[in-house]
């Protein structure tokens, strides 16, 4: 029978303590491999472009290992076992985020009379808090010093089978659904996961003998375990952690098998709110419980899948495009890709540009020229004046000038509410929508004026006209775009160039695809045609602008809400 551990307190537990440490790739990269967490959120960086974070994310569990690096854990003579750990996730964590761990006793003791903290991690360069939780802990004889053995080959994994995240909708989770993981926790494990630790921290900050001393980890790795029954298991590639909470029974038994079961108690599909129950056991052994515990998710819809080629060739037309030279901006996904594909339907040459998707923009371009077409995927940062420029040189080489330029990229739309907002990030989303605007038609305007002719079509939005709330940024930005527009149709209207707006309402895209569905609902209701619009529907309303169909129309909207406001 395992040893239970005393309770008995000691003032050096009952301070405060607090620890700074950096995330690297190669930290999530390690998690993923130790507890077989490899959720598309965390490790395809395709997949979290289209969520709400636009860029990978890190484990929300990561940061918690490192409770077992602080000080208040170190007892002379003692060892902590943590008993009972909460978490709730208020805000992702990136590669390359500096945070701070801290930890606070609380006033109240744990229910069975053990050593009881607060702990906050945040991120300091923003000073937002990332997580928050709790963390009892019980006193046990310190281990004894191992000898030094030699390591492993396989670097500890402890999910038995490695799995590839579930694609489970919120509509097959229905309550009672079960799902099970097994996992084993071995020496190797132990080592893997102080090693993970210490890419993090200071190395003279960082003690290796008295993290494995003085602190029961393979307890701590359990708890760990929650984030592989979440992120692969169930619900699995479209989940988001949001908060867990773990009774630890006893310290798991090194190289033992131990089945952690999991069972649907709730689920709302108005908040796409999924909650689990779980219960660790060795296997085999229904008796011999390890730890029980709960997990809250939200699960989002996936991604909106743009029309082919062959789907959007079914309503194309000449537009006299044939052979003119177009260029997308954020065109490797949404209203961009479609843009791009209506444009090569229609006969243009079509550069398409992205920042980051190279995978999708070779995706669209192959689609093209696949079908007859011709196009050349281009990457470039546009808030980049030299990227803008080897942007347009790249074109020019392949094919000569730029007839039409389509400003479409776009940052984000997550929303923040004004008192939470900084300039720093109000100055990105002007980086990317008007300074980004503002570079490509520096380039494009003169080769448009040499030639006699030539188009801009900008993507605005309704938000400039009618703010929905915390989108201060986006609003500034696009509003920003509106002033360019106007002006550069004044300046060149006279030379045969014109510059209009595109000014769609709600677009089903990966865009918006983390706006609650109700929310989306209402929008949709409050729409005079009772839907929203899609990307086809705005990609059309761009070849009419771009078309030898609009020779004469300039600093104009072309307004495509489904008749709401505003009206003209």
């Amino acid at each position: 029978m395992p040893t239970t551990p005393r309770t008995d307190g000691d003032a050096h537990t009952r301070r405060s303590s607090s620890i700074r440490f950096r995330i690297s790739e190669e930290a999530i990269e390690r998690f993923s491999a130790l507890t077989g967490d490899r959720s598309s959120l965390h490790v395809s960086e395709a997949f979290a472009r289209r969520s709400a974070y636009r860029r990978p994310v890190a484990h929300g569990m990561l940061p918690l290992g490192y409770l077992a690096a602080l000080s208040s854990f170190r007892v002379e003579g003692r060892r902590c076992v943590p008993v009972a750990v909460t978490g709730r996730f208020v805000s992702p964590v990136y590669a390359g985020d500096l945070l701070a761990l801290t930890v606070e006793p609380r006033a109240v003791e744990g229910k069975h009379g053990e050593i009881a903290f607060d702990y906050r991690v945040e991120q300091l360069e923003s000073g937002r808090t990332t997580t928050l939780g709790t963390i009892a802990v019980a006193l046990a004889p310190r281990l004894r010093p191992q000898q030094k053995r030699e390591r492993g080959t396989t670097r500890g994994p402890m999910l038995l089978e490695t799995a590839e995240p579930s694609s489970i909708f919120i509509e097959q989770l229905e309550v009672g659904r079960r799902d099970a993981i097994e996992f084993k926790i071995t020496e190797d494990s132990v080592e893997e996961f102080i090693d993970m630790l210490a890419l993090g921290m200071q190395e003279e900050a960082f003690d290796r003998l008295a993290l494995q001393q003085q602190f029961e980890i393979p307890a701590l790795l359990a708890v760990l375990a929650f984030s592989t029954s979440v992120g692969v298991s169930l619900p699995g590639a479209f989940a988001t952690f949001l908060e867990f909470s773990a009774d630890i029974l006893r310290a798991p038994r090194l190289g033992d098998v131990y089945r952690l079961l999991g069972e649907v108690t709730h689920r709302s599909m108005a908040t796409k709110i999924v909650k689990k129950k779980l219960a660790a056991e060795c296997a085999g052994q229904e008796d011999d419980l390890l730890l029980r515990g709960k997990v809250t998710t939200l699960v989002s819809k996936p991604s909106a899948r743009m029309p082919t080629l062959q789907e959007l060739g079914k309503s194309a037309v000449d537009l006299g495009l044939k052979h003119k030279v177009v260029l997308v901006t954020g065109a490797s996904r949404g209203i961009g890709e479609t843009t791009a594909k209506l444009f090569a339907l229609a006969g243009a040459r079509v550069i398409v540009n992205y920042h980051r998707g190279a995978e999708d923009a070779g995706r669209i371009v192959g689609e093209i020229t696949a079908a007859g077409g011709e196009a050349i995927a281009v990457a470039a940062d546009i808030t980049s004046s030299d990227d803008v420029k080897l942007l347009f040189q790249r074109g020019i080489e392949q094919y000569g000038t730029v007839d039409v330029l389509v400003n479409n990229a776009a940052r984000d739309y997550r929303p923040i509410p004004f008192l939470q907002l900084s300039w720093e990030e109000v100055q990105r989303d002007l980086d990317v929508i008007a300074k980004g605007a503002f570079l490509c038609c520096r380039y494009a305007i003169p080769l448009m004026l040499n030639q006699g002719q030539g188009k801009v079509i900008n993507i605005s939005s309704i938000a400039t006209d009618n703010p929905p709330p915390d989108q201060v940024k986006y609003v500034m930005a696009k509003s920003a775009l509106v002033g360019l527009t106007r002006s550069l149709s004044v300046e060149f209207a006279a030379r045969n160039i014109q510059v209009n707006l595109v000014v769609p309402n709600f677009v089903e895209t990966d865009f918006v695809a983390h706006i609650a569905e109700g929310y989306r609902k209402k929008i949709a209701r409050d729409t005079p045609m009772q839907r929203h619009a899609s990307a086809v529907e705005v990609a059309q309303a761009v070849l009419f602008l771009a078309s030898s169909l609009s020779p004469f129309i300039t600093g104009q909207k072309i307004m495509v809400t489904g008749g709401g406001a505003p009206y003209l």
